[in-house]
């Protein structure tokens, strides 16, 4: 077994979503550009007595039930952060951030494996099919379109997954509550507009954080490669890094292009350029992780839109195309996907843009 310290670095606002989504006043309340997270319990424990539902049979939300004094004292906050949803309604929603049960954010070795899983995938593809991809290659049910192509890369059932040789552990940054943590708006960019704003919880820039990476190479001996058939792949995990840098420097010069073109997205296009100037060691790579990572970086990418037609009727079949109600039908050959999603600043009720989401900085390092 390979034993790798794995130290990650955010360098634009990463957001991993636990699949909840917060309420103002029931979840949490807003004061002074500050979102206060509430402890119901404890807020109930001391003010609930004594409260009467109005004629539709409802309670006041948690959040109403405190005084301007109230904020001064932690015990009715789990965190807070720096930051404010765009709303200021009952209802309000924010996404929230994975959190261990101390609500301390960590990143998911789920979610960092299943990156760099595509960056093999893509690095990996033409060395092992050199011609055009049919549709005969592709699933039909868009949760498992890309099943049939991950059997040829990486084995046929997850008993004869390479990957099962690459495990990936949590990793953990800062230890009190919400550390790290701030509220960012976000909205839909396509280039020529935003579209309806949405709020998260997300990890700011410069975080760093710590796990590690082990690979199992008992299974690269003889005797398992009877059956599991690894051997041939091997060079694949030795790689890992060189193989997600090339995937990423891939991906990042046609970012540039697609913002440098979009409107009010300088910023964004100059982040990208700045990547583009990075030269990595090779045991170094940049890599985009979690929300907004977008089409391009979860899938086969290039290699489904080499062949045209059949990237079309991928589009068509999976409904990936979905316009607004007047918006004019896809044009074939037409950019794909035609927008992003990007982290804005609100100043007097107009957004501006201001970074992706997504990019760390990954470093491997093994430990003796």
């Amino acid at each position: 077994m390979s034993v790798y310290a794995v130290t990650l670095r955010t360098l634009s606002p990463v957001h991993i979503g636990d699949g909840n989504v917060l309420r103002q006043g029931f979840e949490f309340a807003v004061r002074a550009n500050q979102t206060y997270f509430l402890n119901v319990d404890a807020i109930l424990e001391d003010k609930a007595e004594g409260l009467l539902a109005d004629r539709s049979g409802h309670y006041p939300p948690p959040g109403s039930l405190l005084t301007d004094q109230d904020y001064a004292s932690p015990r009715y906050f789990r965190y807070v952060l720096r930051g404010a949803p765009r709303s200021g309604k009952t209802f309000a929603e924010v996404r929230a951030f994975i959190k261990d049960v101390y609500d301390r954010p960590y990143i998911p070795g789920s979610s960092l494996k299943g990156a760099l899983r595509t960056a093999l995938a893509w690095t990996g593809w033409k060395e092992v099919k050199t011609r055009l991809l049919e549709r005969g290659d592709i699933g039909r049910s868009k949760s498992w379109a890309g099943r049939p192509l991950e059997g040829q890369l990486f084995g046929k059932d997850p008993n004869h997954d390479l990957l099962r040789l690459l495990q990936v552990s949590d990793l953990h940054g800062p230890t009190e509550a919400g550390g790290g943590l701030v509220l960012a708006n976000a909205q839909v960019l396509t280039k020529r507009s935003l579209g309806s704003p949405v709020e998260l919880e997300v990890l700011s820039g410069d975080q760093v954080l710590h796990g590690t990476i082990k690979i199992d190479e008992t299974l690269f001996a003889p005797w398992a490669d009877k059956s599991l058939k690894f051997a041939n792949r091997r060079h694949w995990l030795e790689e890992l890094m060189l193989r997600a840098q090339a995937h990423s420097q891939a991906r990042i010069q046609k970012l540039v292009d697609w913002y440098e073109k979009a409107e009010g997205a300088t910023r964004v296009a100059q982040f990208y350029r700045q990547l583009t100037g990075i030269r990595l060691p090779a045991n170094q790579a940049l890599v985009q992780i979690g929300w907004g990572a977008g089409w391009d970086g979860k899938t086969f990418w290039t290699h489904l839109q080499a062949n045209q037609n059949l990237f079309e009727q991928l589009v068509h079949d999976f409904r990936l195309h979905r316009a607004g109600k007047n918006a004019p039908p896809r044009r074939p050959g037409a950019d794909f996907p035609s927008s992003r999603r990007v982290a804005v600043s609100v100043r007097q009720n107009v957004a501006q843009i201001v970074a992706p989401f997504g990019w760390v900085l990954l470093e491997m390092k093994e430990k003796p």
